[in-house]
C-alpha cells in the first residue's frame, strides 16, 4: 500500500518548483507523521506504516499538546530554503537545506525519517538518533505501475492526497470492524464460561432441598443424642429408605451440627436466587451479542457502526502500565515529575517538558531527570528548588551531592545516546540529604 518509486517520482517533479522557498514552519501531529512548510505548501511526510508516503496536503493538522523533541530538532536546524532534492533509486529521497537535511526512506520496515548535519544525524522521527543511517535494504528493481493519476487540471500531489486518504479511511473502516469483530468474539467467549460456571453453581444449589430433608431429620431426632456421641445414622422424615449419617465434633454441642445444616441452607438458596437472575440476565446479553456479532460481520460500516457505544469495551491481558515517570505533590500545590528510567527520563525531558519549567539532576553521575512544571511567567521558589534536590537524593539513594538545575529550555540531547544531554545557564545546588525538607510532600499513586 505504500507509495512505489513510478509515483514517487512523479511527486518529487513537482516538488523541483518547491526549490529556493524557505521553510515557514514545522509540525509533528503523531509519532509517525511529519509535515514540513516550504513557501505555501505543506508538505506529509509518513516514513514508515501501511500508507507511507510523501505528497502535499491542504491543510495539516493540529499539533499535540506535548510536542515530539524530533519537531523541535527541525525547527532549531531546518533554517534556510530548500536548495535541492536527491532522489535515490528505490523510494529514497534527501532534502537539503543549506547544510541540514532531512533524509526520508519510504522502503518498509527499514524506512525512516532522519535529520542530518552534513554526514551527522541529528535527530530520528521514531526516537534517539543512531550514531550513522542504518544501511539500505538491497535493491530490487520493480516496474510497478502508478495507482492513480491526476484528473485534468489536477496535480500528482492532490491525487496522491485523494488516493491515499480514500486508501487509509477504507483501511481504517476495515480494522475497526476486525476490532469489532475480536471483541465481540472474547465478549462471547467469556460469557458462555459463565454460563457454564452459572450452571454448575445451580447444581450446587440444588441440593438445598435434599439438604433442608436432612436438617429437619436431625431436628427431630435431636434429642436423641447423647452428649459426646461421635455420629448417628437416622432415617428421613419423607423417605424412611433414605438414611442419613450425622457427624458431630467432639468438643461442640451436636445443635452446633445442626446449626451448620440451617446455615448452609440459607446460603443454598440465597445462592440459586442470584444465579437464576444471573443466569437470565447472561443469557439475554449472549443473544444480544451473537446478534451484534452477525450484522458487523455482514452489514456495511455505516449500517453498523452506531452498534460502536454498545460493544464490550476494550480490554487486554497485559497488566497495566505504570506512568514512565512518579509524581511528587507539595504542600502548596508544587509538583515534581521524576523519570523512572532512561527512556522516561528522555520523554519527560524532550516531550513532557515546556520550554518555561524547571530541569534538574544530580550532577556528574546518571540518575533520574526531574521536571518542575511551571506556569508562564512563574519561576520556582527556594523551597520547591530544596525539596525537588531531596528528591534527587533520594531517588539516587544519596546522602550529599551537587545537584544542577536550569530552565528545561536549556537543555540538549546529545545524538547517538538515549538520554544523555548537555546543559547551559545552569545553577548548582550542594544539598545534604534531610528528610524534614519533604515535609508536607508525598508521591502521588499511580494510576
Amino acid at each position: 500500500m505504500s507509495m512505489n518509486q513510478t509515483e514517487l517520482s512523479q511527486i518529487v517533479k513537482e516538488l523541483d518548483d518547491l526549490i529556493g522557498q524557505p521553510v515557514t514552519g514545522v509540525w509533528q501531529p503523531t509519532r509517525d507523521r511529519f509535515i514540513l512548510g516550504i513557501g505555501g505548501c505543506f508538505l506529509l511526510m509518513v516514513p514508515r506504516g501501511p500508507f507511507a508516503r510523501l505528497h502535499p496536503i491542504l491543510q495539516r493538522p493540529r499539533n499535540p499538546s506535548h510536542p515530539f523533541s524530533f519537531q523541535g530538532a527541525c525547527r532549531a536546524h531546518l533554517q534556510g530554503p530548500l536548495t535541492a532534492l536527491h532522489p535515490s533509486l528505490d523510494r529514497v529521497l534527501t532534502l537539503q537545506f543549506g547544510k541540514s537535511s532531512l533524509h526520508l526512506r519510504l522502503t518498509g520496515r527499514s524506512g525512516g525519517l532522519w535529520l542530518l548535519d552534513g554526514d551527522r544525524t541529528l535527530a530520528a522521527i521514531d526516537g534517539p538518533a543512531p550514531p550513522s543511517l542504518p544501511p539500505l535494504p538491497e535493491f530490487v528493481p520493480q516496474n510497478r505501475l502508478s495507482r492513480f493519476s491526476p484528473e485534468p487540471g489536477q496535480s500528482w500531489g492532490s491525487a496522491a492526497e485523494s488516493w491515499f486518504e480514500a486508501a487509509e479511511q477504507q483501511w481504517r473502516l476495515e480494522q475497526a470492524r476486525k476490532s469489532a469483530i475480536q471483541r465481540l468474539e472474547r465478549s462471547i467467549e467469556r460469557t458462555e464460561r459463565l454460563l457454564t460456571a452459572l450452571n454448575d453453581d445451580l447444581e450446587t444449589a440444588a441440593q438445598a432441598p435434599f439438604l433442608r430433608r436432612k436438617a429437619d431429620t436431625l431436628a427431630a431426632h435431636l434429642h436423641q443424642v447423647k452428649r459426646g456421641q461421635r455420629s448417628i445414622s437416622l432415617s428421613d422424615l419423607e423417605d424412611p429408605s433414605v438414611v442419613h449419617t450425622f457427624e458431630f465434633a467432639s468438643n461442640k454441642p451436636p445443635s452446633s451440627t445442626l446449626e451448620r445444616l440451617y446455615h448452609r441452607v440459607g446460603r443454598l438458596d440465597r445462592a440459586a436466587d442470584r444465579v437464576l437472575s444471573n443466569l437470565d440476565v447472561n443469557e439475554r446479553k449472549l443473544a444480544d451479542l451473537r446478534d451484534i456479532l452477525i450484522r458487523v460481520r455482514t452489514l456495511p460500516h455505516h449500517e453498523w457502526s452506531h452498534l460502536l457505544p454498545s460493544l464490550p469495551p476494550e480490554t487486554s491481558g497485559a497488566p497495566t502500565l505504570h506512568r514512565p515517570w512518579a509524581e511528587w505533590c507539595g504542600p502548596n500545590g508544587e509538583k515534581v515529575l521524576v523519570g523512572r528510567n532512561e527512556s522516561a527520563n528522555r520523554k519527560l525531558t524532550f516531550q513532557i517538558a515546556k520550554g518555561r519549567d524547571y530541569w534538574m539532576h544530580v550532577r556528574g553521575q546518571p540518575g533520574a531527570h526531574l521536571l518542575l512544571p511551571m506556569k508562564e511567567g512563574q519561576t520556582p521558589t527556594l523551597e520547591h528548588l530544596l525539596a525537588a534536590a531531596q528528591i534527587a537524593l533520594l531517588q539516587g539513594k544519596l546522602s550529599e551531592a551537587e545537584v544542577q538545575y536550569t530552565r528545561a529550555r536549556n537543555v540538549r540531547s546529545i545524538p547517538g545516546t538515549v538520554a544523555s544531554v548537555s546543559v547551559h545557564e545552569e545553577k548548582v545546588l550542594r544539598v545534604h540529604r534531610d528528610d524534614s525538607g519533604l515535609a508536607g510532600w508525598r508521591r502521588a499513586e499511580d494510576p
